[in-house]
């Protein structure tokens, strides 16, 4: 099954100077990037906190499209912008480009720009806006299940998302993304970006105390960025979260220290 996300948005930088750019402001290496590679992203603030997460491709040789989670496409749109300066780049959430989720391996059909296969059964087209869809409009309540079970593939395979309820929260590290799969979403051997020396110091020396874990909670009124306390007095942060049932939930917590 498939389905256009509702939950995503495109960002395109492209111009001679957009590798350059990205390079300085995203924790993974850019300039590893082949044409037509993808990879996991995260713009943090001066302190290392993370912004965002994205999915990078480099779609031509001075092309890259983002996949951001559409509550920060503006936010993190305008932020960059100002950070251009005189880069020689265009910053734009373009009109010709889709995002399509998958929960079996895609076909390739005509328009697809990339694939991303995130594993753990999910996948990821990049698609022409031109293009026939592949399929009637699913009604309401399949769209509402399919994004179910695309949430619950992803807390399960441990892949954080940050969304507008959790930006700035958590240091890469707290919420796994330097181990994220496939291939992690940090490089601790490329040069500067914001909050390069925050993680870094984290890195080499071991500073970060809190971790993720993926746990069933006895409610499902619960949401991302909500602060809750486990059964052995640990205090955690939903970072994401989905119902498993009508009684439980799944969530990816950012766990602290035991108390007591």
């Amino acid at each position: 099954m498939h389905l256009l996300s509702p939950e995503h948005q495109i960002l395109r930088f492209s111009g001679p100077d957009a590798a350059a750019f990205l390079q300085s402001q995203l924790t993974n290496d850019v300039d590893a990037l082949a044409p037509g590679a993808w990879q996991w992203q995260g713009y943090c603030s001066a302190k290392g906190r993370l912004l965002a997460t994205v999915a990078l491709i480099r779609v031509g040789t001075a092309d890259y499209v983002a996949i951001i989670h559409r509550s920060l496409a503006a936010p993190i749109s305008k932020r960059l912008t100002m950070y251009r300066l005189r880069s020689k780049l265009d910053i734009a959430a373009p009109d010709d480009l889709v995002v399509r989720l998958h929960l079996a391996d895609p076909a390739v059909v005509a328009g697809t720009v990339a694939t991303l296969a995130l594993g753990n059964g999910r996948w990821i087209t990049l698609e022409s806006a031109s293009e026939p869809t592949l399929a009637a409009t699913p009604s309401a309540a399949d769209a509402a299940d399919f994004m179910q079970r695309w949430a619950l593939a992803g807390i399960n395979a441990m892949q954080p998302e940050i969304t507008a309820t959790t930006s700035e929260r958590f240091v890469p590290q707290m919420i796994g993304w330097d181990q994220v799969t496939p291939g992690g979403g940090v490089s601790f051997s490329k040069g500067c970006y914001p909050g390069q020396e925050v993680v870094a110091r984290a890195h080499y020396r071991g500073a970060v105390k809190r971790h993720t874990e993926v746990v069933s909670l006895p409610a499902t009124d619960l949401v991302a960025g909500a602060e809750v306390t486990l059964a052995d007095g640990r205090s955690a942060e939903i970072c994401n979260i989905a119902p498993r049932n009508a009684t439980e939930s799944l969530a990816l917590l950012v766990v602290g220290s035991q108390t007591g």
